[in-house]
């Protein structure tokens, strides 16, 4: 009873996200144009391009109902950041070594890659003006939103599908990762009310959340819409951060000098989840990169950084600067408190999920659980809502996009990474793979590629001054290109050999 109990209340905060959009339950098709180019008849459909001014300063207001405001897009920004990455940033540290002292190490390097994130996040916003600003177009349909189109009008048409297939495939590989920590989820919540037989199952658990929640929310086709979502899983991360706080305290349950009692959860637990400090020590300093790796896919919003833009109230870079300062500032302090707290709680032995080393007994946990569920299920429809854009990009450009093919694609990718999720179980991995190898090219080098070709181009044609300040950015930008390539092989590399070799580090 209990397991239908939370399957309802998942399945509430799903109606409730639909019922805050006018735009959920009605036609609508998205536009893939190639190069800025013209729109096509409307016959009858909604499109989802917002109306954005094209003028210099962009001084006018969005009209569209789905342009967000800078706290609610705010919202969006950080629920679309916080999610497996957070969870899997204390194993990160775990990677490092089970001292304490690894946390100092491990926070200079999360708040820095954070900083270079929300850079390269506002760049991206700076170039989609320069590109709105030299369309030829006045329609909304002519706007760019997307990385995709920011590639192809400086670099080239031909080779834009690789920004598309980037983007489809980081999404693909976070969303896999949420699929894997949403069925361990539901399997501990079924432990922590005694739940057994097929319902307690994981695989079954992760066929459920898939049917119930997930394919619900990511048939979503307005940003907007998750809103509710959103202001629920900021809700429910702050809990957990509370509740993780108080488990790490001097003399809490998880630690070696817990009374013995109803409190002390570490009988229950299996000994590669017991807290572990002072076994290894300090590893290798190239132990870092398994941390790096994560922390790219902690702060990976940068698909959707020209559509934000586009859907911001008023939209000026001012107002976008504030927007990216208030979303990446607010994501580094969540991670890093939530990676401290977890650390320092179970030191070595820190899980990929960090909520999997605690007790199923413990109430606080299993309320966490739920919450980060909920927090999940919003951080997933954000990111499936990127991944069939480039889909679309790469398959159907130019062309509308009914409801039939929108509701057959949602079906086609959840339906394969429910599949794997049922026999790919460590999330960790996943997370770390991903933020190397395709976290890494999204956020350090992509913008700022296209950042030089178009600085290059402006500058060749007259319209952009080469002034002492441009040349700084510009070298800035060349190192950001060799820092992502630096880290995503070597940061691979060492996710591959920390879940596998673990000796040789």
């Amino acid at each position: 009873m209990n397991k239908f109990i939370i399957s309802i209340f998942l399945t509430i905060v799903v109606a409730a996200s639909n019922a805050f959009s006018p735009a959920t339950n009605a036609v609508v098709s998205t536009i893939i144009q190639r190069g800025g180019g013209g729109g096509r008849k409307n016959n009858g459909r909604v499109r989802v391009n917002t109306k954005t001014s094209s003028t210099e300063n962009h001084d006018a207001v969005d009209s569209d109902d789905n342009s967000c405001s800078i706290p609610m897009a705010s919202f969006n920004l950080i629920k679309g950041a916080v999610g497996s990455g957070v969870l899997s940033l204390p194993a990160g540290v775990a990677a490092i070594g089970d001292v304490k002292s690894a946390i100092i190490p491990a926070s200079s390097m999360l708040f820095t890659l954070g900083a270079i994130s929300a850079y390269t996040f506002h760049l991206l916003g700076r170039l989609t003006v320069v590109a709105n600003n030299e369309s030829t177009g006045d329609t909304s349909a002519s706007k760019v939103t997307s990385i995709g189109q920011l590639w192809e009008k400086e670099i080239g048409a031909s080779s834009s599908w690789l920004i598309s297939a980037a983007i489809f495939l980081t999404c693909f590989g976070t969303c896999l990762a949420y699929s894997i920590i949403l069925g361990d989820t539901l399997t501990s919540l079924a432990q922590t009310f005694g739940i057994n037989g097929l319902f307690a199952a994981r695989r079954a658990n992760i066929a459920a959340i898939s049917l119930l929640g997930v394919y619900p929310l990511c048939c979503l086709k307005s940003l907007a819409a998750l809103a509710p979502v959103s202001l629920t899983g900021i809700v429910g991360i702050l809990i957990t951060c509370v509740v993780m706080a108080i488990r790490a305290l001097p003399g809490g349950p998880y630690s070696s000098t817990a009374a013995v009692g109803a409190t002390n959860y570490l009988a229950s637990l299996s000994a590669d989840l017991r807290p572990s400090f002072g076994i290894t020590g300090l590893r290798s300093p190239k132990s870092l990169l398994v941390l790096s790796s994560m922390t790219a896919t902690a702060f990976l919003v940068h698909m959707a950084g020209p559509e934000v833009y586009q859907t911001l109230q008023n939209p000026t870079l001012a107002r976008f600067g504030k927007l990216s300062a208030i979303g990446f500032g607010s994501t580094a302090l969540i991670s890093a408190f939530m990676m401290a707290v977890g650390f320092f709680t179970f030191g070595g032995s820190c899980k990929g999920m960090i909520l999997n080393n605690y007790s199923t007994l413990d109430a606080g946990a299993t309320l966490c659980r739920i919450l980060m569920g909920v927090s999940l299920l919003g951080s997933y429809a954000f990111l499936a809502n990127a991944m069939k854009k480039a889909w679309y990009e790469i398959f159907y450009k130019g062309q509308e996009i009914s409801d039939r093919i929108h509701y057959r694609t949602s079906q086609l990718f959840i339906g394969i990474l429910t599949s794997l999720a049922l026999v790919v179980s460590d999330a960790g991995f996943v997370v770390s793979v991903t933020g190397a190898l395709l976290g890494s090219a999204l956020i350090y080098m992509i913008p700022s590629f296209i950042f030089l070709k178009s600085t290059r181009r402006r500058m060749n044609d007259g319209s952009l001054a080469n002034s002492r300040v441009l040349k700084v950015e510009r070298l800035w930008n060349k190192f950001l290109i060799g820092l992502g390539a630096f880290l995503a092989l070597a940061g691979a590399g060492m996710s591959v050999v920390n879940t596998f070799f673990p000796r040789l580090l």
